[in-house]
């Protein structure tokens, strides 16, 4: 099975280098111009170029590619009809969305029990399936691609970063090494994923919001308010999203209350 990974962005050299140790099965072909001989040769490809390059690296690839050949793209936000310059040709198409932060080319992340999100054709979905088992990940075939639900995924993972990029500079302030502070909180956020991929929602939540202890609450926020008010004001807003998720949790109402009554609420 011989499978062409088309771009070398991080996903796509990413991609190669997890599934690159099998010697003649998988091949990469450089940058966002595929070559004409290894899409001719190949079983299946993966486009992994920028979503708004997609549907034009697919009308230039079409015409090289041998019959029922399965065609991926890896681009959450699209669905497989990027591809529809494929199947006019015989090829099977789908989209391949991997739910994993490519952050560095040169040191994917590790893959096994991360879902690909797949869908399109029969034979391109299994096409995805070899891939993800090829890496150690799961598959999820479902039809979920498109803005919304690659806006859920970019909140989590860039939505998590961003957080804790803002959290850094007040635990240097109160004189943490930045270099420590990083390995801190991205420690912290990995035993997080680990129990809600572990344990699930919402008995992954821990802290003061769902002990129900609203004196810690409050400390907290007159506590941030004299080192940084914009994460004060972060705190504030993701405070209703964990005492939802506490109340969902089994928090009792009156407790509730209070916690609502030490986040300035009524």
């Amino acid at each position: 099975m011989v499978t062409v990974f088309v771009g070398r962005g991080r996903v796509g050299r990413g991609l190669y280098k997890l599934t690159s140790p099998t010697p003649g099965e998988w091949r990469l072909t450089a940058g966002h111009r595929p070559s004409r001989r290894a899409i001719g040769q190949a079983d299946v490809v993966v486009l992994a170029v920028p979503d708004p390059a997609i549907g034009d690296t697919a009308e230039r690839i079409a015409p090289w590619l041998r019959p029922r050949t399965c065609v991926l793209h890896c681009a959450g936000s699209r669905t497989a009809e990027e591809l529809v310059a494929c199947r006019r040709t015989g090829s099977r198409i789908g989209a391949m969305h991997p739910l994993a932060s490519f952050a560095d080319p040169k040191r994917p992340p590790d893959l096994r029990g991360v879902t690909f999100v797949s869908s399109g054709d029969r034979a391109a979905v299994s096409a995805a399936r070899r891939i993800a088992r090829a890496v150690g990940a799961r598959t999820l075939a479902m039809p979920l691609h498109g803005p919304a639900y690659h806006a859920l995924a970019a909140m989590i993972a860039g939505g998590t970063v961003g957080f804790v990029y803002a959290t850094i500079p007040v635990l240097e302030r109160m004189g943490l090494p930045r270099r420590e502070a990083e390995k801190a909180a991205g420690n912290l956020v990995r035993t997080v994923a680990g129990n809600i991929a572990d344990i699930g929602l919402p008995v992954a939540l821990t802290g003061p919001v769902i002990r129900g202890d609203a004196a810690t609450v409050a400390a907290h926020r007159e506590a941030l308010k004299g080192l940084s008010s914009e994460i004060a004001a972060a705190y504030d807003a993701v405070a209703p999203l964990v005492l939802e998720c506490a109340l969902s949790a089994g928090l009792a109402r009156a407790d509730a209350a209070r916690i609502r009554k030490a986040l300035g609420g009524k």
